[in-house]
């Protein structure tokens, strides 16, 4: 058990990142605070809920920075990095310490969701690939780089097409092409948006019933449907 560990924020409220990260990262802090553990809390955003002083006992309003957090962390020295709770910003934030050396450097470990499932999660490719290795049912799909290979990729699927930009969320750069023109606009502004300038060409499901159920696992494998919803 950690007794201290370090929460990244989500920052700044926008399309993708908004308050339930908020309310998921002041939910973790309390959680936390509960089982004994010092709270030390990095956002670059002092209006939210995870920032009240109560929440943390520690609270930097920093920008989310790799250079600030490896200050925060040389001083704070914190046992655990929570990074899963700060949106996109905190995975990023996250994967990046740890390809830097950081984490390992300051003796921290990531608690929660590992480095290596987010990077299979978000990389849109890889994640493809790990469903089909499965045996879980995909749209055809093709991970590119560039809008020529964007177009190849539809060419090959036909269009409509989903472009889904890697290691964004909420549709972040992405957005249904119905033609050639629409596909070279969406695809260049989503490789982008995408950290690793990658985007997945993706058969669309257009006039399709959605329903969505959001599924926890923890660490010995206890699994609990929290909610399900249908998409409109």
């Amino acid at each position: 058990m950690p007794e201290k560990v370090l929460v990244i924020g989500s920052g700044p409220i926008i399309i993708g990142q908004a308050a339930e990260f908020d309310y998921a990262g002041t939910q973790a802090c309390r959680s936390l605070r509960e089982e004994g553990i010092e709270v030390v809390l990095v956002n670059s955003n002092p209006a939210t809920i995870m920032t009240d002083e109560d929440m943390a006992d520690r609270i930097y309003i920093e920008p989310l920075t790799v250079p600030v957090l490896e200050r925060i962390i040389a001083r704070e020295r914190p046992d655990g990095l929570l990074g899963t709770l700060g949106g996109q910003t905190g995975l990023n934030l996250l994967v990046d310490l740890e390809k830097m050396g950081i984490l390992e450097k300051y003796n921290v470990k990531t608690l929660g969701t590992s480095v290596s499932s987010v990077e299979m999660a978000e990389d849109r490719e890889q994640f493809r690939d790990l469903l089909e290795r499965i045996g879980e049912p995909v749209l055809p799909s093709y991970a590119v780089e560039s809008i020529d290979e964007a177009i190849v990729a539809a060419a090959k699927i036909g269009y409509p097409a989903v472009v889904r930009p890697a290691y964004t969320l909420g549709g972040t750069g992405g957005g249904i092409a119905q033609n050639e023109n629409e596909l070279r606009n969406i695809a260049s502004g989503g490789i982008a948006a995408s950290k690793v300038g990658q985007v997945l060409i993706e058969r669309s499901l257009l006039g399709w019933k959605e329903i969505e159920y959001e599924v926890i696992r923890d660490g010995a494998g206890n699994v609990i449907t929290i909610c399900n919803m249908e998409n409109l």
